[in-house]
């Protein structure tokens, strides 16, 4: 019995074909209720701090944390729950009421990548190494800038996916202005630009160029291939389309979009959109993700002129080894940011210019 709204059926999805999966949703499926989020009880946030003080008494760096270093009891089950919903429900979920604003940088960032790991495996995040990501204006930076990437700025982000299962986000502080967040079932898109243009949702099932905005591992190129849609082991997945794939029509060697490429582009950002939900992210919410089947974006925002009141957010990028099949040339991308002598780190925060 999940704690999450019904589950739909699931049948074997092929290219050229209505994709029937639990993480085909309509907008007006998600505004009105709320039975995609759990909020946390009071006894279910004593736990969460018990299980801070237990690691913190180990004594064991946070970089090195197991999911038996945050024992949860009981709100394990409800986690449970989360990772079934992100894999074989909607594709996402939200844990509402974490008290954030009473808790130090260190509680924090330890009760949220111990949340994590009760959901999967953190992975790193950029060429730094880290685990636990920052999610803030970094100051004086361009999201047009090749090696520049959107999370890193105030810019309105497309529609995209992370390098990883599932993505979480928890909030800290909000913008003085926009800031919203947006996200839209792939699934719920694919069929959409099926039944109205196989021709370009075919164009989207073939390979795209993608930058890797200056984090480029060992031996590889700037860029990267892979479909924006992919079948796999009767599994639907996408990825967006975004800076990224734009980003890279500047590198040398990354052919030119055919004017097919182009046109079923245009078609994606519009429907895209059209599909999208805008839900309230508030201080003290989780939001997770799971990528292959949710497209996330961001509007633009204005921040606070005080430092201490700056929208911040916290980030995890999760691999879950037992996830969504994908084609190995997907699967490939979807592990993480990892770059020559890269070192795993758990940053507390980050500095800005």
């Amino acid at each position: 019995m999940t704690r999450f709204g019904p589950h739909r059926r699931r049948e074997y999805a092929r290219p050229g074909q209505p994709v029937i999966d639990p993480a085909a949703w309509e907008p007006e499926d998600i505004r009105g209720n709320e039975d995609w989020a759990y909020r946390l009880s009071r006894t279910d946030v004593d736990e969460l701090l018990e299980a801070v003080a237990h690691f913190r008494r180990a004594g064991k760096p946070l970089v090195e944390m197991i999911a038996s270093d945050f024992p949860l009891p009981t709100l394990s089950a409800v986690l449970a729950d989360v990772r079934k919903e992100l894999l074989d429900g909607r594709g996402f979920a939200y844990l509402r009421g974490l008290p954030v604003l009473d808790l130090d940088a260190e509680q924090a960032a330890i009760t949220y990548f111990g949340i994590g790991h009760h959901l999967g495996r953190p992975v790193s995040q950029n060429a730094d190494g880290h685990l636990l990501g920052h999610v803030k204006d970094y100051g004086g930076r361009s999201i047009d800038d090749l090696n520049t990437r959107g999370y890193k700025t105030t810019a309105e982000l497309g529609f995209h996916c992370d390098h990883c299962d599932y993505v979480g986000l928890l909030c800290l502080r909000t913008a003085k202005s926009g800031g919203a967040s947006r996200f839209a079932s792939s699934v719920t898109l694919y069929n959409r630009l099926l039944a109205t243009r196989p021709d370009l949702a075919e164009v989207l099932c073939q390979e795209f160029y993608y930058s890797r905005a200056g984090e480029i591992p060992l031996g590889k190129e700037a860029w990267y291939t892979q479909p924006v849609f992919s079948f796999e082991q009767g599994y639907f997945s996408a990825r967006g389309v975004s800076s990224y794939i734009f980003k890279a029509q500047k590198i040398t060697g990354v052919p030119s979009f055919t004017s097919a490429q182009q046109e079923a582009i245009a078609l994606f950002r519009k429907t895209v959109a059209e599909c999208a939900v805008d839900l309230a992210f508030e201080p003290g919410d989780i939001q997770l993700l799971h990528n292959h089947v949710v497209l996330h974006s961001r509007s633009a925002y204005q921040d606070w002129s005080e430092p201490a009141r700056k929208r911040h957010l916290l980030r995890l990028w999760l691999r879950d080894p037992h996830g969504r099949p994908l084609p190995p040339e997907v699967r490939e991308n979807f592990i993480g940011v990892e770059v020559a002598g890269f070192k795993p780190t758990v940053p507390l925060d980050l500095p800005v210019a």
